[in-house]
Order: structure tokens, then C-alpha cells, then sequence
């Protein structure tokens, strides 16, 4: 018993423990990711603190029927995750608000608009990749594009051929 404990704590450390901190931050924009990563972690925290209270009083009434509770929980959440939660993996911020741009919450939906859109605005996600600020981030609108910052300019053009060079 003591060893099936460490190695659940140690698992769902692992993985869905880190999901109120990293998600939130990924999937809100920049003018709420703040407000959205806080609220994602209360959640949890409200989530936590109601399930400890309410934990003693279940297995003193129904005792071990209440894991099969938890059991249904945890199939409700398979494709609860499946069809709600869209893959945010390899994409950046930019394309996080492209894919949450759809106004429907099922997640093919999102995936299907966010092909669309990102087929529509080539810029704005061939931007991102290469690492230019194209969304202001205290406002999260599209900012002017700047040729030179603090009196240096850079040239593009050179910078893919001194990256090119580099990995040769």
C-alpha cells in the first residue's frame, strides 16, 4: 500500500499536477494570461480544498464505494479532455490565439477554423516562428513592425545566412 502511494503521487506529479499551472498559461492571451494562469490555479486549489473536506465524510458513509466514484470521475475526464482541451504543443502564442478563435468549444471545431485562419494570415504565424514580437504585449494587438531598435538595425537577410552558416 505504501509503495502504490509513491508511485501515484509520483505519477500524477509527473503529469496532471502541472496542468492548473502550464495550460492556463498557454492557451489565455497576452492581455489575460495573468488573470487566466491565477484563476486556473484557484480553481484547482477550490477543487482540492473541497475534495479533502468531503473525502472523510464520503468513506464514513458509503466507505470503499467511494473510489468507485472517483473511478466514473476519471472516465468522465477521458473524453471530456479528448473533445474540450485543444493540443497546444509546438505552437506559439500567436497560434494559440488563432486556435481559440473558433466559437465553438469542441475541439475539432477549433482545429478546423485555426487550419483556416492560419492559412489566411501566413504573417502572423511565420513571424512568431522566427521569434519577432508581432502582439503588443500589455494590450495583445498587432504592434507596428520596427526596422531598427536602439540604433541597431537588422537585416534579415543576413541573419539567415549567418544561421545557415552556423549549422553547416
Amino acid at each position: 500500500a505504501a509503495s502504490m502511494i509513491f508511485i501515484f503521487t509520483s505519477t500524477f506529479g509527473a503529469t496532471w499536477l502541472t496542468v492548473p499551472w502550464i495550460y492556463p498559461a498557454e492557451i489565455f492571451p497576452l492581455a489575460v494570461r495573468a488573470k487566466g494562469n491565477a484563476w486556473g490555479v484557484v480553481g484547482w486549489s477550490v477543487g482540492n480544498g473541497w475534495l479533502t473536506l468531503l473525502c472523510p465524510v464520503m468513506f464514513g458513509a458509503i466507505q470503499e464505494k467511494t473510489l468507485y466514484i472517483f473511478g466514473i470521475a476519471n472516465a468522465i475526464t477521458l473524453p471530456m479532455v479528448w473533445a474540450l482541451y485543444p493540443e497546444s504543443n509546438q505552437r506559439t502564442l500567436e497560434e494559440m490565439d488563432l486556435l481559440f478563435a473558433a466559437d465553438s468549444p469542441w475541439n475539432w471545431e477549433a482545429e478546423r477554423n485555426f487550419k483556416l485562419l492560419k492559412e489566411q494570415n501566413p504573417d502572423l504565424v511565420q513571424a512568431a516562428r522566427h521569434g519577432q514580437a508581432v502582439l503588443d504585449p500589455e494590450t495583445g494587438l498587432p504592434q507596428e513592425r520596427k526596422a531598427s531598435t536602439a540604433g541597431f538595425s537588422l537585416d534579415t537577410n543576413k541573419a539567415h545566412q549567418f544561421e545557415e552558416k552556423g549549422r553547416e
